[in-house]
């Protein structure tokens, strides 16, 4: 053990009061001349040791008196007098937080809404002349006055509403024959075409579909027009003559039928 040797009396005069030991560098100015002809010691920047020969009548001889002057922190902790503003707290969070970039899945908000359930209404569309939509082979509609017996022949369309292009004026919807894997389709033939086509019963209603499945549907006071999404301004069309396939047209207002209305059904 190393054994602390004894002090002169020379120290003495720098001493004032046994319980006074001054552990600041920047202490009051009466104070700093203890320290000025005293053995001081730089350990490593910002922490000095100073040993300070003190007489006490205690059984150590010696006191040893660390002097710790965190210089950085001591300058961090000067008042400011401005207001601490927003941007005082980004650059707070910018030193404490790292930024990372995650590698993942991102979902867009397409996505969110095509994962999202599908609202679907069971109709009945009839053009306004009162003509029902029926099945007929090979796998087309048509439209004719139904009375009777021949009224259960009826088809029941799935109303599905699906994602696409909204307005306060069209309101995209896909139409599909209840009990049967059919959906209305638009394609390009010699000119815009309306079929039935075949769906996987797995993959169907759906909120997302393709755009020759959408329609666009128009409502004036209690009229209905499907409008095709994939040909604006082809409708939904039925002929002046009864047992004629239902058809895509581009006339609105004339001899063919645009004009529709829904028998909403359980």
């Amino acid at each position: 053990m190393a054994v602390v040797p004894e002090l002169s009396n020379e120290v003495m005069a720098y001493h004032s009061d046994e319980n006074e030991l001054l552990f600041e560098v920047d202490g009051p100015k009466q104070m700093k001349h203890c320290f000025q002809d005293l053995g001081l010691f730089s350990v490593e920047e910002g922490i000095e040791l100073q040993i300070s020969h003190q007489n006490f009548n205690k059984s150590f001889q010696q006191v040893v008196s660390l002097i710790v002057a965190v210089e950085k922190l001591s300058k961090k902790l000067i008042p400011c007098p401005q207001v601490f503003q927003d941007d005082d707290l980004r650059s707070l969070f910018s030193i404490i937080f790292e930024e990372e970039h995650i590698i993942g899945n991102t979902w867009s908000d397409d996505r969110l809404e095509s994962e999202a359930p599908v609202r679907t209404l069971n109709c009945k569309i009839q053009d306004i002349h009162h003509k029902g939509l029926v099945f007929s082979d090979p796998c087309e509609l048509k439209a004719l006055h139904l009375n009777g017996e021949n009224h259960k022949q009826q088809v029941v369309f799935s109303m599905s509403f699906v994602q696409g292009e909204k307005t306060n004026a069209k309101i995209p919807v896909a139409l599909g024959l209840r009990g049967k894997n059919l959906y209305l389709s638009c394609v390009m033939k010699d000119k815009p075409t309306l079929q039935l086509e075949k769906v996987d019963p797995k993959q169907y209603p759906k909120k997302k579909v393709e755009k020759r499945f959408i329609f666009n549907k128009i409502e004036i006071k209690n009229k209905v027009e499907f409008e095709s999404a994939e040909f604006p301004n082809w409708y939904i069309s039925t002929f002046q003559e009864e047992h004629m396939p239902v058809f895509l047209g581009d006339t609105r207002g004339g001899q063919d039928i645009t004009d529709f209305t829904l028998e909403f059904v359980p």
